[in-house]
């Protein structure tokens, strides 16, 4: 009894080791594991290759350590969050997207992920798709010139259309582009004011 107890702490303390604290953000802790989800799952949407480098790994820790920062504000305010069916939806969109149930559940195993890795993820991006409308959207001022100055710099894809023909597809966009000024100026003024901690555990990083 004594050896099997002996060897469960030592596998318990290896745990530790392996899924290491990498951050800290105020009272919300990020793991090594988390990061590694964060990645594998970042990459199996964007349908690119799984590359697990540290330069990966460290971007998937600041999107991370944001998440925190928008949970918590999401948390406070109280704003409306991804529920089951919306979640469920987008989900079998994906299944299709794959080739089906089939393929995408091959995809998972390739990627070293689950399905419910991947709906964890759906869930977040419907809820920061929302907070972003509610919280961002609003301060937005659209204009006639604001749009027009945007569309002298705007580069589609393709030929660039008359204004009057693309004025929908330029508000939309020209809203996105300041929504996410808005996001990028909060999460300063946000980082400045929480306690953020970064750690590199033994075993953290590829």
């Amino acid at each position: 009894m004594r050896t099997l107890l002996l060897l469960l702490t030592a596998f318990s303390a290896s745990a530790v080791i392996v899924d290491g604290i990498v951050a800290t953000v105020g009272r919300a802790v990020i793991t090594d594991s988390m990061v590694r989800r964060s990645l594998r799952t970042a990459a199996l949407l964007a349908r690119e290759p799984l590359q697990e480098t540290e330069a990966n790994w460290e971007v998937n820790r600041n999107r991370l350590i944001e998440q925190a920062l928008l949970k918590e504000e999401i948390r406070i305010s109280r704003y409306p969050q991804a529920q089951p069916d919306e979640i469920k939806v987008s989900l079998d969109q994906i299944r299709k997207q794959f080739g089906g149930p089939g393929p995408f559940a091959a995809k998972l195993t390739e990627y070293k992920l689950t399905e419910a890795d991947v709906a964890e993820n759906v869930a977040w991006q419907i809820t920061f798709a929302r907070f972003i409308t509610y919280r961002f959207r609003p301060a937005v001022q659209v204009t006639d010139a604001a749009l027009r100055a945007f569309y002298a710099t705007w580069k589609p894809a393709g030929p660039k259309p008359a204004f009057e023909e693309a004025r929908e597809l330029i508000e939309s966009e020209y809203i996105a582009g300041e929504s996410s000024r808005y996001l990028d100026r909060w999460l300063r003024e946000v980082r400045q004011q929480t306690r953020i901690e970064t750690l590199q555990p033994k075993g953290a990083k590829p």
